[in-house]
Order: C-alpha cells, then structure tokens, then sequence
C-alpha cells in the first residue's frame, strides 16, 4: 500500500450558538459566539489543509437543542466544505444538542443530505464503514441517547470486528474514574470505565473540556474555546492520530481570547485603599487588551466593596472585553479541572484492587470483596 497508516483528525464541544457578556459587532452578531464560530473555521481551514483520512466530531457541535439560524448556518456552511473536499466526516450528537422528547426534531437531520458527512444521532450505535486506501475502518459510534440505559447498552454491544484492519470508537460523556471527567451539566451520562476496555484502536471521547489523554487509545480532544473560567488557563485544540503499526497522538493547540483569572486576593483586615492597591498590583503585569479578565477578593467584607473605587477599576481594567469581580468566602467553590493531560487511568475497581497490593494488609481478598461492593453501589 502506498500509505501504512491512518491520519485522524479528532475534535469535539464546539458549542455553536454559544454566546455571553452582551458584547456585539457591527452587524449586532454577539462577539464571544464570533469567537466560537471563528475557532470552528479555523479549524476546518486546518483540516481541508492538512487533508486527513476521517475527521471525527465527538459530541457537542451545538450548545443547545434548538440553535439558531446563524448556529445552524455557520455548521452547515463548514461541514459543505469538507463534503466537497471529499473527507469522511463523522459526527455524533452530545448532550447538549440532544433533546428528551422523541417528538422533538434532532438538528442533526439537517445533515443528512451532505456527502461524506455521517450525522449520527439515534438511540442507538451506527456502524461506520470505510475504505481508506485499501484499509477497512469501523467507526463504532455511540451517541447521547434520550436515556441512560439505551446509552449504556448500546456502548456494551459495540465490539471491536477483528475483520477489520481498524476500529475506532466514538461515544460522548463523563468516564468513570479516579481523575474527574465531569462537567457537572444537565443530561450528563457517566461511561464506567470497565465499558470501555474492549480492544479498540482508537477511542474519541467528547465532552470533558479539557485536553486529556484517559489512556494510551482514549482522549478527550477539549473544547474549542473556553466557556467558563475553570477552562482559563486551558489551551485549547485539537487531536490528530496516526494509525499504524505503532499510534502516535499529537495535541493541536489554537489560538483563543484571552481568559484571565487573577489569583485570589486575602481582603481579610484590609482598607479600601488597600484592596484597590493590591487589584492595581495583580494586574500591571498582565495583558489586559481585549482579554475576558475575573478578579477574585477573599474575605472582603461589605462596607469595604461598597466603597471601592468603580470609577478607578473601570480606568484599570479599560482595555479588557470584559471584566467581573467575585467575592468570596472560605474556600474558592469555583470547579478547578485536575491537571490530566497524559494519565493513564482506570476504573475505580481496578485501582482500589492496586492500593490494596501496595500496602500491608490481612486478608486483603476480604477488604477487595467488602470494598468492590461499596463502589458498585456508589456507581449505581
């Protein structure tokens, strides 16, 4: 064969119609849902490029189940252009663009007339075929259901097909483990891990919005842009996979706006005055222009917020897109991601079996049994 291996583009939670802060453009279009529709171009532009064998979209193209006009545009006019261009594209739905009621539409139909495009979308799993320069591929993909049990069982029937020279699974949700995949949403499904270990050669997760490398053949790719201030410090991208006779997974990253969140400021005891001099401190080594910037004060009590200085903070933070000041007390509650770039991680089972082996103990057998119990009747 001319080419030994398989190029996979592998991306995920573009959130199209996502939008926030108010903030228009000349043509009254919302300027952070631009910034998402300018990241998802610039990543097709990177596509039709560098030419893969398949691209795969994981979950989440939409960020609600009813998107707008210009949502919908914006998705159709982008997969157009890897339809003419001849790429297998497949795309699952998430759970943000899925509905609950069987009588309501799924977007994703829209789709359907588009070449090279597989929109997939039931309550159940599809089977993708391919032929990629004489190679077989199956892509076994498994997208949100209506409800968890038909999403769950339809992740335990996909079986990798040893006919094939390639299977790659495609399924969109949070996995079980140790490490947090959550992002704590409406409709969210968690996948056991256990599910997930039959032998395929690939598995594209979408949903966790943070670049992760679960295990040596299952990634999370991360979000497009960043949604919320627990993705500030994330670089956000995407995934390209070679498939031969060894795998190679590279992180694309691509530029976003600036998200800053400045390091949480102990107010506790403090003047006014002192408060604005140490936000005036906090920030005059920072690139503010056009930035998204937060501005967290502990412990700051009310008489002392009330007389800060808004006409100040404005003239300091004048440059930013926009710009917000939380107060706090106790503990930071805001969700902070866990640093899970390249872990390899198991289910909970498995790794309470390996604390066990670490450590000394007697009838360690009885303290699995005990244990296991106590985990599968928290997973249910």
């Amino acid at each position: 064969m001319e080419d030994d291996f398989i190029r996979i583009i592998h991306f995920a939670d573009t959130h199209l119609g996502f939008s926030a802060y108010r903030r228009v453009d000349q043509d009254g279009v919302n300027k952070r849902e631009k910034d998402v529709y300018d990241a998802f171009s610039r990543m097709i532009d990177y596509i039709i490029e560098t030419r893969p064998d398949i691209v795969i979209h994981a979950g989440d193209l939409f960020d609600n189940v009813r998107p707008t006009n210009r949502a919908i545009g914006v998705a159709l006019n982008q997969l157009s252009r890897l339809s003419k261009e001849e790429i297998p594209t497949v795309v699952i739905s998430g759970n943000h663009e899925t509905p609950k009621l069987k009588e309501t539409g799924h977007i994703f139909k829209t789709f359907e007339h588009l070449d090279y495009i597989f929109p997939v979308y039931g309550d159940k799993e599809e089977i993708i075929k391919l032929n990629i320069r004489g190679y077989t591929v199956k892509i076994h993909a498994v997208p949100h259901c209506r409800s968890k049990e038909d999403f769950l069982n339809a992740l335990e029937r996909v079986e990798p097909d040893e006919r094939s020279d390639y299977n790659i699974l495609v399924t969109h949700g949070a996995v079980q483990s140790i490490q947090g995949f959550r992002m704590n949403e409406f409709n969210e499904y968690i996948i056991p891990m256990d599910i997930l270990r039959k032998d395929f050669d690939y598995i594209a997760l979408g949903h966790f919005h943070r670049y992760a490398k679960v295990t040596s053949s299952m990634v999370y790719p991360g979000s497009i842009e960043k949604f919320s201030f627990a993705e500030s410090r994330d670089v956000k991208g995407l995934v390209e996979v070679v498939l031969s006779d060894d795998k190679e997974i590279n992180f694309v990253p691509f530029p976003t706006r600036k998200m800053i969140e400045v390091d949480p400021i102990n107010c506790k005891g403090l003047s006014t005055e002192q408060v604005m001099n140490k936000i005036e401190e906090a920030l005059k080594d920072k690139s503010l222009k056009e930035a998204i910037v937060r501005i967290n004060l502990h412990n700051i009590d009310d008489l002392t917020y009330r007389n800060m200085d808004q006409g100040k903070l404005k003239t300091m933070l004048k440059d930013t897109f926009h710009f917000e000041i939380r107060r706090l007390t106790g503990e930071d509650p805001g969700r902070v991601y866990p640093s899970v770039e390249n872990v390899a991680i198991r289910d909970l089972i498995t790794e309470f079996r390996d604390l066990l082996n670490r450590i000394n103990c007697e009838d360690k057998e009885k303290f699995f049994n005990l244990g296991r119990k106590y985990l599968e009747e928290m997973e249910e």
